[in-house]
Protein backbone atom coordinates (compact mmCIF):
# COMPACT_ATOMS: atom_id res chain seq x y z
CA UNK A 1 0.00 0.00 0.00
CA UNK A 2 1.06 3.73 -0.98
CA UNK A 3 0.44 6.28 0.88
CA UNK A 4 0.59 9.91 0.55
CA UNK A 5 0.76 12.66 3.62
CA UNK A 6 -0.59 15.89 2.39
CA UNK A 7 0.95 19.08 5.03
CA UNK A 8 0.86 22.20 4.29
CA UNK A 9 2.80 23.91 1.23
CA UNK A 10 2.13 21.52 -1.42
CA UNK A 11 2.74 21.56 -5.01
CA UNK A 12 0.26 23.62 -6.71
CA UNK A 13 -0.37 20.40 -9.06
CA UNK A 14 -0.47 17.03 -7.58
CA UNK A 15 -1.49 13.65 -9.94
CA UNK A 16 -4.40 12.55 -8.30
CA UNK A 17 -4.29 8.45 -7.99
CA UNK A 18 -7.17 6.84 -6.74
CA UNK A 19 -4.65 3.73 -5.93
CA UNK A 20 -2.73 5.16 -2.98
CA UNK A 21 -4.49 5.92 0.47
CA UNK A 22 -4.60 9.86 1.33
CA UNK A 23 -4.26 11.47 4.14
CA UNK A 24 -4.17 14.95 5.11
CA UNK A 25 -1.85 16.28 7.61
CA UNK A 26 -3.48 18.94 10.25
CA UNK A 27 -4.12 22.03 8.13
CA UNK A 28 -2.85 19.93 5.29
CA UNK A 29 -6.19 18.11 4.81
CA UNK A 30 -8.04 21.83 4.57
CA UNK A 31 -5.52 22.42 1.60
CA UNK A 32 -5.58 19.29 -0.44
CA UNK A 33 -9.39 19.39 -0.36
CA UNK A 34 -9.33 22.72 -1.64
CA UNK A 35 -7.50 21.30 -4.36
CA UNK A 36 -9.76 18.62 -5.70
CA UNK A 37 -8.21 15.62 -4.06
CA UNK A 38 -10.41 13.14 -2.15
CA UNK A 39 -8.81 12.07 1.20
CA UNK A 40 -9.36 8.80 3.07
CA UNK A 41 -8.28 10.31 6.00
CA UNK A 42 -7.27 13.15 8.04
CA UNK A 43 -4.97 13.40 11.06
CA UNK A 44 -3.85 15.69 13.53
CA UNK A 45 -4.93 18.21 16.44
CA UNK A 46 -6.06 20.73 14.16
CA UNK A 47 -4.50 23.78 16.21
CA UNK A 48 -3.80 25.55 13.31
CA UNK A 49 -7.36 25.98 11.37
CA UNK A 50 -10.80 27.15 12.70
CA UNK A 51 -13.59 25.13 14.00
CA UNK A 52 -15.33 26.74 10.24
CA UNK A 53 -12.25 24.86 8.41
CA UNK A 54 -12.50 21.62 10.80
CA UNK A 55 -15.99 20.75 9.92
CA UNK A 56 -15.69 21.81 6.11
CA UNK A 57 -12.82 18.43 6.38
CA UNK A 58 -15.40 16.80 8.47
CA UNK A 59 -17.77 16.95 5.60
CA UNK A 60 -16.01 15.79 2.94
CA UNK A 61 -13.37 13.39 4.47
CA UNK A 62 -14.96 9.63 5.83
CA UNK A 63 -12.35 9.24 8.76
CA UNK A 64 -11.22 11.86 11.21
CA UNK A 65 -8.58 11.64 13.81
CA UNK A 66 -8.23 14.17 16.43
CA UNK A 67 -5.09 14.14 18.33
CA UNK A 68 -4.67 15.84 21.88
CA UNK A 69 -2.44 18.72 21.57
CA UNK A 70 -0.52 17.16 23.94
CA UNK A 71 1.37 14.36 22.88
CA UNK A 72 5.08 13.05 22.09
CA UNK A 73 4.92 12.91 17.95
CA UNK A 74 4.25 15.18 15.78
CA UNK A 75 1.33 14.70 13.71
CA UNK A 76 2.93 13.33 10.82
CA UNK A 77 4.74 10.74 12.73
CA UNK A 78 1.54 9.32 14.40
CA UNK A 79 0.36 9.14 10.38
CA UNK A 80 3.02 7.17 9.95
CA UNK A 81 2.69 5.04 12.70
CA UNK A 82 -1.22 4.75 12.71
CA UNK A 83 -0.47 3.00 9.30
CA UNK A 84 2.40 1.26 9.54
CA UNK A 85 1.96 -1.61 7.09
CA UNK A 86 2.12 1.11 4.01
CA UNK A 87 4.89 -0.38 1.74
CA UNK A 88 5.71 3.32 0.89
CA UNK A 89 4.57 6.91 1.97
CA UNK A 90 4.79 10.04 -0.15
CA UNK A 91 5.41 13.49 1.55
CA UNK A 92 3.44 16.57 -0.29
CA UNK A 93 4.65 19.67 1.34
CA UNK A 94 6.22 20.19 4.97
CA UNK A 95 9.31 22.21 3.46
CA UNK A 96 8.47 25.73 3.33
CA UNK A 97 6.87 28.03 5.72
CA UNK A 98 8.43 30.21 8.46
CA UNK A 99 8.34 27.20 11.47
CA UNK A 100 11.66 25.53 10.61
CA UNK A 101 11.72 23.14 13.34
CA UNK A 102 9.00 21.31 11.50
CA UNK A 103 11.20 21.03 8.22
CA UNK A 104 13.76 19.73 10.61
CA UNK A 105 11.18 17.32 11.93
CA UNK A 106 10.46 16.20 8.44
CA UNK A 107 13.85 15.25 7.33
CA UNK A 108 14.47 13.56 10.64
CA UNK A 109 11.58 10.99 9.97
CA UNK A 110 13.29 10.44 6.25
CA UNK A 111 16.05 8.94 8.00
CA UNK A 112 13.69 7.26 10.74
CA UNK A 113 11.44 5.06 8.61
CA UNK A 114 12.69 3.08 5.85
CA UNK A 115 9.82 3.27 4.24
CA UNK A 116 9.36 7.04 3.37
CA UNK A 117 10.53 7.61 -0.14
CA UNK A 118 10.20 11.09 -0.99
CA UNK A 119 9.11 14.71 0.91
CA UNK A 120 8.35 17.43 -1.94
CA UNK A 121 7.31 20.18 -2.87
CA UNK A 122 6.73 22.96 -5.96
CA UNK A 123 10.83 23.94 -5.41
CA UNK A 124 12.47 21.24 -3.61
CA UNK A 125 12.27 17.12 -3.13
CA UNK A 126 14.05 15.26 -0.27
CA UNK A 127 14.97 11.82 -0.35
CA UNK A 128 16.85 8.94 1.31
CA UNK A 129 20.23 7.61 0.38
CA UNK A 130 21.11 4.19 1.53
CA UNK A 131 24.38 2.27 -0.14
CA UNK A 132 23.54 2.39 -3.81
CA UNK A 133 24.11 3.62 -7.16
CA UNK A 134 22.23 6.45 -8.26
CA UNK A 135 21.20 8.22 -11.51
CA UNK A 136 20.38 11.81 -11.06
CA UNK A 137 18.80 13.74 -14.15
CA UNK A 138 16.27 17.11 -12.30
CA UNK A 139 16.86 19.99 -10.54
CA UNK A 140 19.52 22.52 -10.40
CA UNK A 141 20.56 22.00 -6.85
CA UNK A 142 22.05 18.71 -5.79
CA UNK A 143 23.06 18.95 -2.15
CA UNK A 144 24.20 15.53 -0.05
CA UNK A 145 23.78 14.97 3.51
CA UNK A 146 25.35 12.01 5.40
CA UNK A 147 23.46 10.36 8.50
CA UNK A 148 26.44 8.41 9.89
CA UNK A 149 29.77 7.79 8.36
CA UNK A 150 29.51 7.42 4.64
CA UNK A 151 31.29 7.33 1.09
CA UNK A 152 30.60 9.13 -2.01
CA UNK A 153 31.24 9.26 -5.58
CA UNK A 154 30.14 11.94 -7.86
CA UNK A 155 30.43 11.84 -11.85
CA UNK A 156 28.59 14.44 -14.06
CA UNK A 157 28.45 17.18 -11.25
CA UNK A 158 30.48 20.53 -11.33
CA UNK A 159 32.59 19.03 -8.69
CA UNK A 160 33.19 15.37 -9.11
CA UNK A 161 34.55 13.43 -5.71
CA UNK A 162 36.16 9.96 -6.00
CA UNK A 163 35.55 7.92 -2.53
CA UNK A 164 35.09 10.84 -0.45
CA UNK A 165 33.92 10.12 3.47
CA UNK A 166 31.91 12.46 4.99
CA UNK A 167 29.41 12.22 8.30
CA UNK A 168 27.43 14.18 10.41
CA UNK A 169 28.17 18.13 10.03
CA UNK A 170 29.60 18.07 6.76
CA UNK A 171 28.87 20.60 4.46
CA UNK A 172 31.31 19.86 1.48
CA UNK A 173 28.44 18.04 -0.52
CA UNK A 174 26.26 21.14 -0.66
CA UNK A 175 24.67 22.81 -3.70
CA UNK A 176 26.61 20.91 -6.52
CA UNK A 177 25.34 21.04 -10.04
CA UNK A 178 24.80 18.53 -12.69
CA UNK A 179 26.74 19.48 -15.72
CA UNK A 180 26.21 16.26 -18.19
CA UNK A 181 22.96 15.11 -19.10
CA UNK A 182 22.43 13.38 -15.58
CA UNK A 183 24.97 12.78 -12.59
CA UNK A 184 25.89 9.50 -10.92
CA UNK A 185 25.99 9.08 -7.34
CA UNK A 186 28.13 5.69 -5.66
CA UNK A 187 26.51 5.74 -2.20
CA UNK A 188 27.68 3.87 0.82
CA UNK A 189 25.78 4.71 4.24
CA UNK A 190 22.86 6.64 4.91
CA UNK A 191 21.95 10.13 4.41
CA UNK A 192 19.99 12.16 2.36
CA UNK A 193 19.20 14.00 -1.20
CA UNK A 194 18.15 17.32 -1.23
CA UNK A 195 17.24 18.75 -4.79
CA UNK A 196 16.41 22.25 -5.45
CA UNK A 197 14.98 23.82 -8.43
CA UNK A 198 15.27 27.64 -7.80
CA UNK A 199 18.37 29.25 -6.92
CA UNK A 200 16.81 31.71 -4.44
CA UNK A 201 17.13 32.43 -0.92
Amino acid sequence: MICELFLPYQEDEIINSSESLKVGIDRGALIAINKGIKLDYAIGDFDSITDIELKQIEKTCPNIIKLNRIKDDTDTEYAIKYFKDATEFIIHGGIQGKRIEHLISNINLILKYNNITTIKDNNTKICPLTSGYYFINEYKYISFFAKSRSVISLKGFKYNLDNYVFNDFDNLCISNEIENECGEVTFTGKGVVIMSKSDNF
